[in-house]
């Protein structure tokens, strides 16, 4: 079974994570949007519950389900919805990322880069990858801070956009970032956090680890 990325705010399980590997993750669209909106995330982490307790797609297992009380996450917090910088590559290249099963890569373009400035006025840079079909339309930006294995699940978290066409600004709103499937369910294969992914501050934001899974 072939899985992609997807990013709307009807919520949909379509399979990004496990793209060539036949294996499924978790991905959630919703409208790219250049402004804040807590509403709009209130909402989806409901629709994300749902998702979780009662699709098939669900990562949990049905003993998992039958104890499952919602996700955690740091309230929403607009200090974490960052104006970013998009770089394009002019020649993406491919590459090879680690994924939570070492014997597997996952070969994927590196398509360009994200550059935000935080609160502390600290500038950062995340590199953003799609599929080597490109025919999702989804920027896939996995990501690590200071916050892993304490507040957040210890591997990392992702973040996903939909790509608009010659749009070099977006909004890196850390407040939708999620965890990959493997967090949830150990059958799942999951790409790793490239070194270059790796935030040198605490984005409290987002998703938390899961407890009890």
């Amino acid at each position: 079974m072939n899985l992609r990325f997807s990013f709307m705010i009807v919520i949909q399980a379509l399979a990004f994570i496990m793209l060539l590997s036949g294996v499924k993750s978790c991905a959630f669209e919703e409208d790219n949007q250049m402004i804040y909106d807590e509403t709009a995330i209130i909402e989806r982490r409901k629709d994300i519950d749902e998702f979780f307790t009662s699709d098939p797609s669900s990562p949990l297992t049905e003993q998992q389900k039958e104890s499952f009380k919602g996700l955690y996450y740091f309230a929403p917090n607009e200090e974490y919805a960052f104006f970013a910088k998009f770089s394009q590559s002019k020649q993406p290249d491919t590459v090879l990322l680690l994924t939570s099963k070492g014997s597997e890569k996952r070969p994927m373009l590196r398509y360009g880069t994200f550059t935000f400035q935080s609160q502390d006025a600290n500038t950062y840079t995340l590199t953003a990858f799609t599929s080597l079909s490109k025919d999702d339309g989804i920027l896939f930006i996995p990501f690590k801070d200071q916050t892993n294995g304490f507040d957040t699940y210890e591997a990392g978290r992702y973040l996903e956009l939909e790509e608009v066409q010659h749009e070099d600004e977006y909004l890196l709103d850390f407040n939708r970032a999620y965890n990959p499937y493997c967090a949830y369910n150990k059958q799942y294969t999951c790409p790793l956090v490239p070194k270059e992914n790796v935030l040198l501050m605490a984005m409290k934001a987002g998703e938390k680890r899961p407890i009890n899974q």
